[in-house]
């Protein structure tokens, strides 16, 4: 308990850190360059700044060119100089962290505005964890689209995201990153399975369809993979020990042995319905023991990896479905045919939990999003 205790706290103290920073010393730089920002009362320049998709991108482009007048922010925990946007500043997160916890409040707030105006208060700020509110359409398409908000670059297209369907974006995935300018993300909505560049071939069959993987009975009907059970990988350090997440008669997860690695930013950022904890626990105590040997042994996943695809699958097609994929009474067949496709991808305990997540919203895009439904 007092692990969880102070993971939350390192976890609210980060967030707060970094409130601060830019509410201070990076919007009092910024507006030596914007004077509509210097004019804004000090106190209200950061959310207005949040409020504002072209402030916030022309706020981006003079911290890219003007960089080194931010030094004395980008230092580390011993006030070093930091130059790479993946190591971690003093808060204890990364630029790209910050970037995309800042885009991410941007969009989700503009998606309010958008698409619930009559919600409220918007977000305020870099969110930490709460009690969520009532959902809507808003809600719907951040938690669909939150794993892709990740650059600068979206800042602008945040409005065309906004009017983009939950079940397009799950449809699209990662074919979202592809797509950095409006023309190239308005022909991705037009024809999801279409190039991003006109250079690029289409792609068949990126994700398995309904009709190419699992029937509505949760039974194999056709596949383009391989039916060879996958075998397993060689073990790697931070490979999940499944004495440690399974019960010990091994039917089931233990949902207690992932309590840390949720807490992981990086862990929830790629959660859907990172705060509906109780949710969180019956979903993976509802886990299988073989579908996790499969995964765990095929994969040499890490237990934040099996986690994040564990509940990205599972609000992808829904408890009904995932229980036949997933449950103690699962085809491993099934499983196995993923971990193929994982493996074509490159996954492994070495990669990063959002491309685990991207994955797993790949794979069953074309069930669109069926988890409220059931």
């Amino acid at each position: 308990m007092g692990a969880t205790v102070d993971a939350m706290t390192d976890t609210a103290t980060a967030v707060f850190r970094i409130n601060s920073t830019l509410q201070g010393p990076v919007v009092d730089i910024l507006g030596q360059f914007l004077p509509e920002l210097n004019a804004l009362p000090r106190g209200q320049a950061y959310d207005r700044t949040l409020d504002d998709l072209s402030l916030l991108s022309r706020c981006f482009q003079i911290f890219r060119q003007e960089r080194p007048r931010f030094r004395n922010v980008l230092v580390d925990e011993r006030r070093r100089p930091v130059t790479d946007d993946n190591v971690p500043l003093s808060c204890g997160r990364t630029l790209a962290e910050i970037v995309a916890m800042v885009v991410r409040t941007a969009a989700k707030r503009y998606f309010r505005r958008a698409l619930a105006p009559s919600r409220g208060e918007p977000v305020a700020r870099v969110e930490t964890p709460a009690a969520a509110p009532s959902r809507n359409a808003a809600d719907e398409l951040y938690d669909a689209i939150k794993a892709y908000l990740l650059h600068e670059w979206q800042v602008p297209l945040v409005p065309t995201y906004a009017g983009m369907e939950p079940a397009l974006v799950r449809q699209v995935g990662a074919k979202l990153l592809d797509a950095r300018e409006p023309e190239a993300l308005a022909r991705l909505i037009a024809d999801p399975d279409a190039p991003t560049r006109p250079d690029m071939p289409k792609r068949m069959d990126v994700a398995m369809r309904p009709e190419q993987s699992i029937s509505t009975n949760g039974l194999l009907s056709s596949s383009p993979m391989p039916s060879a059970k996958a075998p397993c990988r060689p073990a790697h350090p931070r490979t999940a020990a499944l004495d440690d997440v399974l019960t010990p008669d091994r039917q089931r997860l233990r949902a207690e042995a992932f309590t840390q690695v949720l807490l992981d930013p990086e862990v929830r950022a790629s959660l859907p319905n990172a705060d509906q904890i109780v949710k969180i626990g019956d979903v993976l105590r509802g886990v299988g023991g073989q579908p996790t040997i499969t995964l765990v042994e095929g994969l040499g996943l890490r237990k934040d990896q099996l986690a994040v695809m564990l509940m990205v699958a599972q609000d992808s097609i829904g408890s009904t479905v995932f229980g036949r994929l997933f449950g103690p009474r699962a085809d491993p067949e099934l499983v196995s045919r993923i971990v193929d496709r994982a493996r074509i991808r490159g996954l492994g305990p070495d990669s990063d939990v959002l491309d685990c997540a991207i994955f797993m919203r790949g794979v069953f895009a074309r069930f669109g999003h069926r988890s409220r439904r059931d």
